[in-house]
């Protein structure tokens, strides 16, 4: 759980996540970020003790952001997917760019992720980790919600198929997007949703 945060605090990391997402952290600035903030360097100071805890409150914001909206496309599928698993994890995914576009606590988190600051290696892998870990399980209660007839064994494994479709789309987010992100997108889950048909069959 995070600790509670002044209303300060709270713009401070909301000009923060965009100024992060666009920079970077080896190209931020302190100084710029309290700019905008409205304040002085010095007073930035007393909020956060410095780049790398300012840069980590933004991570955790960008998280729990995440965390948040993953929930709610599990949540709708939960309620519209059909039976057979094809349709299993397939909001999360449809839902991805529009949200990569809105969103820019998504934006510095995959920025983050796979572009991870030296200093903060280890807290950004174990944070990330920790989120795909969520994913995985949201993912392999749908498909086995919606294709009982599986084994948990092939559960889990199309659910790592799964992570491997959403790394897919992360890096095409990052890296082109467009047109080139709905043709992956349409690609991948085609041979995902027919390799899942054939399995749930009966017999």
């Amino acid at each position: 759980m995070m600790k509670k945060r002044s209303a300060s605090a709270d713009n401070i990391c909301a000009i923060a996540v965009v100024h992060f997402s666009e920079h970077g952290y080896d190209a931020s600035s302190l100084s710029d970020i309290a700019a905008q903030a409205g304040m002085r360097k010095a007073s930035l100071y007393s909020h956060f003790t410095g780049k790398d805890a300012l840069f980590l409150d933004v991570f955790a914001d960008a998280l729990a952001e995440e965390q948040a909206f993953m929930d709610s496309c599990f949540a709708d599928e939960a309620v519209l997917a059909t039976p057979g698993g094809q349709q299993a994890g397939a909001l999360y995914c449809e839902r991805m760019a529009q949200r990569y576009a809105d969103s820019a606590h998504l934006r510095f988190l995959l920025r983050t992720a796979y572009l991870p600051p030296a200093p903060l290696r280890v807290e950004v892998g174990t944070g990330y980790e920790a989120l795909l870990a969520q994913l995985q399980r949201h993912y392999v209660q749908s498909l086995a919600r919606l294709a009982p007839t599986l084994s948990p064994q092939r559960i889990d494994l199309y659910a790592q198929a799964y992570l491997g479709i959403v790394d897919s789309l992360h890096v095409e987010l990052i890296y082109a997007g467009g047109a080139a992100l709905q043709q992956r997108h349409a690609a991948l889950w085609q041979i995902l949703a027919d390799s899942l048909a054939m399995a749930a069959q009966p017999g």
